[in-house]
């Protein structure tokens, strides 16, 4: 009875300072900008590269980012699903993964973060650790968005009043991922790239847990290799799916599916002495894609592991095993594949814009005034962040500062019977019509995490619910707003309109 009431006057104490902070001060989170005055309007061409055309370099550097589980007295908080989840175990390693590309005149670095997600500030600061003899034009931070990993948001701590984000970890991340980058540019070397697009039907694999049905389901990969040998330096594998397969009762901490597709794409899999796949060695990024909408390996999912023949149902590491053995198997015949056509000229282009987006939720707002979300707010109930658009060759990459609906970036946005707002579809075209290339990457979770980005048409917090739901759907309560999804969508479609009337005829 105790317990129960110490619960009730904390939360009834953490309700009346936000009222009171609200009221007095609008809280010193809130108005607090963690990088003043900081913006980007980045314009390069790849015309240069096509006139006066240098052979393709990459490189990859890659740095542990295991938490410290060896005080009690500092748990590790686990990001996803709810709170007091403290880490009882590492399962696996959590990494940063960079890569640099260099086409002789433009240098783009991205790394991607074993991680729930990376506010805008903590990206600032990761460039501004780069140093300047790097030469890196500009740099993409990604989170894979893995809930089983420690918090680096604020919203999964021991409580609803007191954040999961341990001050030493973000700095170890921050870091991490400036020496990964650093580490890459060292390794800078001849490379060729070759593309690969691959059919990847959902069944089996993700559920769309909220209407409508629509998918980001295939597997996307920019594959490096050595002009000489043919040796595998290293790859960027573009997926969707929300890296949560061991679900809200693990404990351990671990990269799920995206560090098995990498392992498994670098060292094959063997098992009971059998070897079952063989890896091509490198260093291998995932990069998740289009998220929202909710894109998950559910429980109700089987999954067959295609090497051991086996299903797997109940939520498990070996169920996240599964997962990446069937990316990994769909990936690696295409690297055997001596006839795919590739190239040693890449030219590079690059688009990026700060961006400001209002928060009207409430919830975000009151864990800024309790100092849980601890970024940058440049004015009252507005926040900083980033589109870009990165042209490699015959590719193109289109960063999103969040978990963006699939239906705005392939089609399928509705107007949702019982939505909030009795309008059309705002966000059209689809992005990856408006984007150029053959192949076309979406990065999620790139240079920010802003939550869920919900087409406006299908907005919904009151009665009626959308499709006929009996009560709230879910979404919206990890979205900032129903603005959010044009504001991103227009400056997006703006810069691939700019990016492809740049693109030189050839």
């Amino acid at each position: 009875m105790k317990k129960y009431l110490l619960r009730i006057l904390r939360w009834s104490t953490g309700l009346l300072l936000v009222v009171l902070i609200g009221l007095f001060g609008r809280g010193v989170y809130a108005f607090r900008d963690r990088t003043p005055g900081y913006k980007i309007d980045l314009k390069i061409n790849p015309a240069k590269t096509y006139a006066e055309a240098r052979p393709l370099r990459v490189g990859f550097g890659r740095i542990k980012i295991n938490p410290d589980l060896s005080d009690p007295k500092r748990p590790v908080w686990v990001a996803g699903f709810s709170h007091h989840r403290a880490a009882t175990a590492i399962h696996d390693d959590l990494w940063a993964i960079a890569c640099v590309i260099d086409d002789g005149h433009t240098r783009v670095g991205m790394v991607v973060l074993d991680a729930i997600g990376f506010f805008h500030d903590d990206v600032v600061a990761v460039r501004r650790g780069c140093a300047a003899e790097w030469k890196l034009d500009y740099t993409i931070v990604c989170s894979t968005h893995n809930h089983s990993t420690p918090d680096l948001m604020g919203l999964w701590g021991p409580d609803v009043l007191h954040t999961g984000v341990d001050p030493n970890y973000r700095r170890q991340v921050i870091a991490s991922a400036t020496k990964s980058l650093g580490d890459a540019v060292a390794a800078l070397q001849p490379a060729r790239m070759a593309l690969h697009e691959i059919s990847t039907p959902s069944e089996g694999l993700v559920a769309d847990t909220r209407k409508p049905t629509v998918f980001d389901p295939d597997i996307r990969v920019m594959h490096f290799t050595n002009p000489s040998s043919g040796a595998t330096i290293g790859s960027i594998v573009g997926w969707a799916n929300h890296p949560e397969t061991p679900w809200g009762n693990n404990t351990e901490i671990t990269s799920d599916f995206c560090g098995y597709v990498r392992e498994t794409l670098e060292h094959g899999f063997t098992h009971e002495g059998k070897p079952m796949a063989t890896g091509v060695g490198g260093i291998h990024l995932y990069v998740n894609g289009a998220v929202g909408g909710l894109m998950t390996t559910h429980p109700s999912v089987t999954v067959r592991d295609p090497y051991l023949q086996k299903d797997y149902k109940e939520p498990s590491h070996e169920k996240s095993r599964a997962v990446g053995h069937q990316l990994a198997a769909r990936i690696l015949p295409r690297f055997a594949d001596t006839n795919a056509t590739s190239t040693n000229v890449a030219a590079i282009g690059i688009r990026a814009r700060t961006l400001e987006i209002p928060i009207d939720n409430n919830l975000f707002l009151a864990g800024a005034y309790l100092g849980l979300i601890d970024r940058g707010h440049v004015r009252w109930k507005t926040m900083r962040t980033e589109v870009a658009v990165v042209t490699i060759g015959d590719t193109s990459i289109a960063c999103v500062p969040g978990e963006i609906y699939p239906e705005i970036i392939n089609g399928g946005i509705e107007r949702a019977p019982g939505g909030d707002f009795e309008i059309e579809p705002l966000e059209v075209p689809p992005v990856r019509e408006l984007m150029p290339g053959r192949v076309k990457f979406v990065f999620g979770l790139a240079n920010d995490e802003l939550g869920y980005i919900i087409p406006k048409s299908e907005w919904d917090v009151k009665p009626p619910y959308i499709y006929g739901s009996k009560g709230h759907v879910y979404g919206e309560v990890n979205s900032c707003g129903p603005e959010t999804a044009r504001l991103v969508h227009s400056a997006m479609a703006d810069l691939l309109r700019d990016t492809k009337a740049a693109q030189p005829t050839r």
